[in-house]
């Protein structure tokens, strides 16, 4: 039975992964919000009213979201006081990777990391080494060289989790 405690474990951790989504800036206003600054993938999911979040490893339950320009305002528990959020100024934020409610062919981008890296003719053009967030989605990948692959539907096919291998279209092009 050694295997099914095994798979318990490794089932428990996988449903308490904590999945980093964000970082407490200051407050906006005196009605109890806090400025948010995220570069998530899933805000739409992370964000949501009544979904649990840790603040300063104290789960807090989100009651207001709302966006102004580049930042998140959040409302948790309940507070309507400044004064009552102050404390949690200045600190990550982070929600459990189940809460997320990710589709079959949703991923984070952390899981790219480290996946190899198939041309459409199956050639290994390298591992993802990095994941450079901006306007832009762009990997770093290397090998014997090393190159940015933009995370767009005309240079990637499909991503399988499960193998960790990224499959592409004329990625190979890339290549300088």
């Amino acid at each position: 039975m050694p295997g099914y405690v095994q798979v318990l474990l490794c089932m428990r951790l996988i449903m308490n992964e904590m999945v980093y989504i964000g970082k407490t800036v200051s407050t906006f206003g005196i009605k109890g919000e806090l400025k948010v600054i995220s570069d998530f993938e899933f805000c739409d999911k992370a964000y949501k009213i009544n979904n649990k979040i840790l603040i300063n490893n104290i789960e807090h339950t989100i009651s207001g979201v709302r966006y102004h320009k580049n930042y998140i305002l959040l409302k948790i528990d309940n507070l309507e006081n400044i004064n009552d959020i102050l404390k949690y100024v200045g600190y990550n934020i982070y929600i459990k990777l189940l809460d997320l409610n990710l589709t079959e062919d949703e991923y984070l981008y952390k899981d790219l990391i480290n996946s190899v890296v198939l041309d459409d003719d199956g050639i290994n053009l390298g591992k993802v080494v990095e994941v450079i967030n901006g306007h832009n989605v762009l990997l770093r990948v290397k090998k014997d060289k090393e190159f940015l692959l933009p995370l767009i539907e005309n240079y990637v096919i499909k991503f399988d989790k499960d193998k960790k291998i990224l499959y592409t279209k004329e990625a190979k092009n890339l290549i300088i």
